[in-house]
């Protein structure tokens, strides 16, 4: 797929502008697509939920975090133009250039700072001490990496280099004025619908990928226990909904990007939906590949031993109702952009049987995803 830069002027440009004047907006491509979808909020802020209720009749793009709490909300961007890849008057993109509604909102800075080996080992050893003493089946643990920004850095150039780079993943940038500048390519649905078809899937286990063939690779017992566990979670919310008709295929080998993880995906008629879109979002969100299980003691052990805010890492996004298509995401492979560097984050899977440093050494390459594109700006 072509997504060279000289054929989206258009599209760069009014990003640009997006960004200056700290407009509302986003832009994502959809696995395996050539259409560039661009929403923009121009004439209000995009909305804080207090619920997911009704999202399922709305037209939209909703950004949720890891937790809600009063530090991150969930909001939803409804879009007073969307375009599709280069189809952009200049003249839109001039009204833009003049529009300081939101300019003088206050951008949060950086406070984070970079996670060392030792902070991540220390915290895996804790949850696999945990465990094995109490009923926890698996813990996610994230850490962060804060870099410099390259000199010339343009975030619309890093953004078709990440479409051209990973045409598996939904990649997306997007600037809200409460939530920053998020840039992502993440490999991971967690629900989508289409043509009558509701999706989702189970992901987890992580090697990193060289020129074999993707079904040759094999995994260890550590690795298949813990897809296995997000496989029964996910099976079993569905079924708590009442929800028949589900086709189950996997575990299966599946590449996304330089890596391979196991995947299992599942699929029902829409039909068997019933409204309740908001349900399976709540019941789904967050799954045991980004927090754990048992869900709520995961997340309370994650909040006291993390030692940075994931803000909207692990929460997910995506577009509903847009071209007759919702598709939402788990927000992975992600870094969040500030005026002079950038955060990057990823995590790992914790089981009884992990081992402190290798979980480091699978961090360190969910990172790459990212930082493989950065360094091909910059050579």
């Amino acid at each position: 797929m072509a997504f060279d830069k000289l054929l989206y002027q258009s599209l760069s440009k009014l990003q640009k502008v997006c960004l200056t004047q700290n407009i509302p907006f986003v832009s994502y491509r959809l696995p395996l697509n050539r259409e560039i979808f661009t929403l923009v909020q121009h004439h209000s802020m995009p909305e804080k939920l207090k619920s997911l209720d009704g999202l399922h009749d709305r037209t939209g793009f909703v950004v949720a975090p890891f937790t809600d709490s009063g530090e991150h909300a969930t909001f939803f961007l409804v879009p007073d133009c969307v375009f599709f890849s280069n189809d952009i008057a200049d003249i839109y993109i001039e009204k833009l250039e003049a529009n300081n509604r939101f300019i003088e909102l206050k951008k949060k800075g950086n406070t984070l700072h970079t996670t060392n080996s030792d902070e991540f080992i220390d915290s895996v050893n804790k949850a696999i001490f945990d465990i094995k003493a109490t009923e926890y089946q698996k813990l996610v643990l994230s850490k962060v990496r804060v870099e410099q920004l390259p000199n010339g850095f343009q975030p619309e150039d890093f953004f078709l280099k990440l479409c051209q780079k990973y045409p598996h993943a939904f990649v997306y940038m997007m600037q809200l004025p409460e939530v920053g500048c998020w840039i992502g390519a993440t490999p991971e649905p967690l629900i989508t619908i289409e043509n009558g078809s509701v999706k989702t899937v189970s992901l987890a286990g992580t090697q990193i990928a060289t020129d074999a063939d993707t079904e040759s690779y094999r995994w260890s017992s550590k690795e298949i226990d813990e897809q296995d566990i997000v496989t029964k979670y996910v099976e079993q919310t569905l079924r708590s909904l009442q929800i028949s008709n589900i086709s189950k295929t996997g575990p299966e080998n599946y590449q996304a990007a330089n890596l391979i993880h196991l995947k299992t995906a599942f699929e029902f008629p829409q039909t068997e939906l019933k409204n309740r879109f908001s349900d399976i979002l709540r019941a789904l969100h967050p799954t045991p590949s980004v927090g754990g299980l048992p869900k709520a003691e995961a997340l309370n052990f994650i909040i006291k031993n993390e030692l940075h805010d994931r803000a909207y890492y692990t929460g997910f996004l995506g577009p509903i109702n847009i071209s007759q298509k919702s598709a939402i995401f788990v927000n992975l492979r992600c870094l969040q952009l500030f005026e002079n560097n950038f955060v990057l984050y990823s995590g790992a899977g914790i089981t009884s049987t992990s081992v402190a440093e290798k979980e480091w050494e699978e961090t360190e390459n969910k990172m790459q995803t990212l930082m493989n594109v950065m360094r091909s700006l910059n050579p």
